[in-house]
Order: structure tokens, then sequence, then C-alpha cells
């Protein structure tokens, strides 16, 4: 007899991680992530199976190890809800930064599409030379409402995701910001 296929990902597993601050229950984990409580008891096991996990009667909350693994990993990363005015208007926008990237062997389409395998609509892809730019265009684009919410650095990336939810967006930024960071690659490869 076969048993449930999983249906999440590793993103959903970084997702789940990302979302722990404080003891919390599975069914706030489901209604934040937009997941089943099915789903999200399997990814809590994978997370205390890798020893990141402890529960109590308050809920599940990070040990040491999970607590320095995000710290890790938001170290790397930094990932926002915006909603852009014009951007996209009828989309749901999160936006990732992403510090210390590897240097881009792929062109922004590339990682475009590495957004929408994920679920993502699409993805703007802007580099940070002391202005936040989208490099595969001539045009100049005010992206200050970004800058302004992030703290960048000299060739840090920054992923604009949209989809029509928050959650196929997230998944594509983050897709991206793995695919950009060896970093998260390695933490991810956990899972």
């Amino acid at each position: 007899m076969v048993g449930n296929l999983a249906n999440f990902t590793k993103i959903d597993v970084l997702r789940c991680l990302l979302r722990i601050e404080k003891p919390v229950s599975r069914s706030e984990l489901s209604e934040t992530l937009n997941l089943g409580e099915g789903t999200i008891r399997s990814i809590l096991d994978i997370l205390k199976k890798n020893n990141f996990l402890e529960s109590n009667k308050k809920g599940h909350y990070l040990n040491q190890k999970g607590n320095n693994i995000v710290k890790k990993i938001r170290s790397k990363i930094d990932i926002k809800e915006i909603d852009l005015a014009g951007v996209f208007p009828d989309k749901k926008k999160i936006v990732a930064h992403i510090r210390n990237p590897k240097i881009i062997s792929k062109s922004h389409i590339v990682l475009r599409d590495v957004a929408v395998k994920n679920g993502a609509d699409g993805a703007l892809i802007l580099n940070y030379d002391g202005k936040l730019k989208v490099s595969d265009f001539d045009e100049e684009q005010d992206f200050k409402d970004i800058e302004n919410k992030f703290d960048l650095n000299k060739n840090d990336i920054v992923v604009v995701a949209y989809a029509d939810s928050y959650k196929l967006a997230e998944h594509g930024a983050l897709a991206v910001a793995v695919e950009l960071n060896n970093g998260l690659k390695e933490i991810m490869q956990k899972f």
C-alpha cells in the first residue's frame, strides 16, 4: 500500500523555520503559511529530526541549534511583503534582499524562470550599486520604496517576486535566494 505523497517542498520547510519566533501551534503555522495542518506536522517532524525544534504545551519553538540556523539564514537574506504602488498592481509581492550573492553567472531571465518554476508569476531581479536597477533594462526606474526598506550594500541582489498569493510569491523569491547564495543552498540540503 502506498502512503500519502508529501505535498510540500524544501522551500516550505524554510518558510516554516523562518516563522517560528516564539512558541507557536500547528494551527497558527498552518494559517500563516497557508498549508494544511498535516503538512505542517510533517514539516515540524523534519525540523525536529534535524534537532532545530522543541515542543511543549505552549507550542513548537526553536532550540539553540534552530535559533543559530535561523540567525545564519537571516544573515544571508531578508524577506518582506511590500506593497509597491504601481508595480504589478493586482499581485501580491514579496521582496527578498540577498546579501553577498555568488557571482551571477546566470542571466536575470534564468533567475526569473527559477522564481516562476517555484510558483511565482514572475520576478524582477535588481542589482544594487548605490542604486537599485534592472541590469537588463536601460531605462531608469525608481525603486526608492525598496531601497528604504532594506540595508543594502554594493553588489547585493533584490528579488521582487509576484503572484496571486503571498505564498507563491514567497516561494519564488526564496528559490532565487537559494540559487544565489551557496550558504542557503547548504542549509536547504539538510532538509
